[in-house]
């Protein structure tokens, strides 16, 4: 009769048992794996490329779409050209993104700026030019951050990315960042201490070294490195987090996991599935970062508040 009860019982025993237990098991997982509560920052949504399904990418239109769908940083990649330009452009070659081709290296700026950088995407984008880096920054200037991707460059590319932008004005303007593969790093760090320098995670070692002995103060996590544990890693060295969800998470599942990993920037191509995703839940940042990484109050008076984008910065 005993045992008959029981079991009579039991699925109502057992689910008693894991409503009252779930938070406890859900804490425990959470710290085990190093994921940070939900933020109380708010996070700034970074365009890869611009909007690369809504304009030609790397072009003076795609970052214009990428600041009109809520992006208050811009990516873009930088190569450089034989006759010594940085040109906005990723491939090796030109081949893919224009009507030409050849390597960027052993192309003149005069000759890249020939090619049509539009019409492959379609018959209304012909004509659009590859942009050097000065006309990208122009264009972006005051509009949002600028985060470079540093595809290649002399040994000395640190100093020449710093003198640029120290040209066009922004050693006291919004956040600059400058993505540094491992194999770059030692041409890039001439922009610490003017700009930011935002070497991926390797390794903890690694982490470490770079936080005390460089200075550098936000670490990019690719999405194929993610794990909970590995973005403790970053904000234990009191390291910034830049969470890239390119590619098959490039979605709910790639942000929630970069909300909880506590990051402060997501990079996506998808900025219209991003951008929605964080209003909603109170959490998409509208002004641009500054150079702290809080922000800038530079375009603004400083008794209105920070600078937030208006229909007007958008060119509407």
């Amino acid at each position: 009769m005993f045992w008959s009860r029981f079991f009579s019982f039991r699925p109502f025993i057992l689910a008693t048992v894991m409503i009252a237990a779930s938070p406890f098991v859900s804490h425990a997982d959470n710290k085990a794996s190093g994921e940070a509560a939900l933020p109380a920052h708010k996070i700034f949504a970074v365009g890869h490329r611009g909007a690369p399904s809504h304009a030609p990418e790397n072009t003076i239109a795609s970052h214009n779409a990428a600041i009109a769908l809520g992006a208050t940083v811009v990516e873009f990649d930088v190569r450089y050209t034989k006759d010594g330009h940085f040109v906005v452009i990723h491939d090796r070659t030109v081949n893919r993104t224009t009507n030409g081709k050849g390597r960027v290296s052993q192309l003149t700026l005069q000759e890249i700026k020939a090619l049509d950088a539009g019409s492959w995407m379609g018959p209304e984008y012909t004509g659009i030019r590859v942009p050097t880096l000065r006309e990208a920054l122009r264009n972006i200037k005051g509009r949002a951050a600028v985060d470079i991707d540093f595809k290649g460059g002399p040994s000395n590319s640190g100093d020449l990315l710093a003198k640029i932008l120290d040209e066009e004005g922004f050693r006291d303007g919004p956040l600059v960042t400058v993505f540094a593969r491992s194999w770059d790093y030692k041409k890039l760090t001439g922009v610490i201490g003017k700009y930011q320098l935002r070497p991926h995670y390797q390794n903890k070692a690694h982490t470490q070294k770079v936080a005390v002995e460089d200075g550098i103060e936000v670490m990019g996590l690719r999405r194929r490195s993610f794990s909970f544990r590995t973005a403790r890693t970053i904000r234990n060295n009191d390291l910034v987090l830049f969470s890239n969800v390119m590619g098959f998470s490039d979605g709910p599942r790639g942000f929630s996991d970069s909300i909880k990993a506590g990051a402060r920037f997501i990079q996506t191509d998808h900025l219209d599935r991003l951008t929605p995703y964080l209003a909603e839940r109170g959490l998409l940042e509208s002004c641009i970062p500054s150079r702290d990484f809080r922000c800038w109050h530079g375009a603004e008076d400083e008794n209105q508040g920070p600078y937030v984008l208006t229909s007007l910065d958008l060119g509407q």
